[in-house]
């Protein structure tokens, strides 16, 4: 290659990347202009009714228990009949500014501690399988993963770990129907919890 066609080419590729770079600020500032838009809207839109948002309700009972002095475990349990004390709603479909936006910046705080508390449910149901397991509590940490799926968790952890707690009470059908089932659904980490579901499954 000539020094000509390489000074051209090399014209040509910094003329490319400049070119790309520009009409990647300006997407990014439109993006941009767009969110803080939508963030103005929402923080200017008046209150709206809430009742009608479905708070979850769970009983006491539906809580998995076990004959056991584990620290741990008494400790999350407790967690557990506090959190369901309060007021919970699954808002994870919405971000900040699509609550604003769908319920008015004055409801913004309370229906926030609504998605908190729950959240704040998952996570707890999560660590109180975690420690039914590590005290070889294989029926109670199954049915406090179920428990968590039911209730809407997304974590691939309590798939994977459910599925490890099916082997250990030697169940490994359960796994193979909880494949089916996550295969059949919309879950938005389908494929990953496939794979680990799987991958437990061939472990057996």
């Amino acid at each position: 290659m000539s020094i000509a066609v390489f000074i051209f080419c090399t014209l040509v590729f910094v003329a490319w990347l400049a070119y790309e770079q520009r009409k990647a600020q300006k997407a990014s500032k439109k993006v941009s202009l767009e969110f803080w838009a939508r963030e103005e809207e929402a923080n200017n839109t008046r209150n709206k009714d809430i009742s009608h948002i479905m708070l979850l309700s769970v009983k006491e009972s539906e809580i998995p228990t076990a004959a056991t002095t584990e620290e741990s475990i008494l400790y999350y349990i407790e967690r557990l009949k506090q959190n369901i004390q309060m007021p919970m709603a699954d808002l994870s479909e919405y971000s900040n500014t699509d609550l604003k936006l769908a319920y008015g910046v004055g409801n913004f705080k309370v229906l926030s501690e609504y998605d908190e508390n729950f959240n704040t449910f998952l996570i707890n149901l999560s660590n109180l399988a975690r420690a039914y397991t590590r005290s070889e509590f294989f029926p109670e940490a199954r049915d406090t993963y179920l428990l968590a799926l039911h209730y809407g968790s997304l974590k691939v952890s309590d798939y994977t770990e459910l599925a490890e707690c099916y082997l250990k009470l030697d169940q490994p059908e359960n796994i193979s129907r909880l494949i089916t089932e996550v295969d059949n659904g919309s879950h938005p980490r389908k494929e990953a919890i496939l794979e680990s579901l799987r991958g437990v499954l061939a472990s057996y």
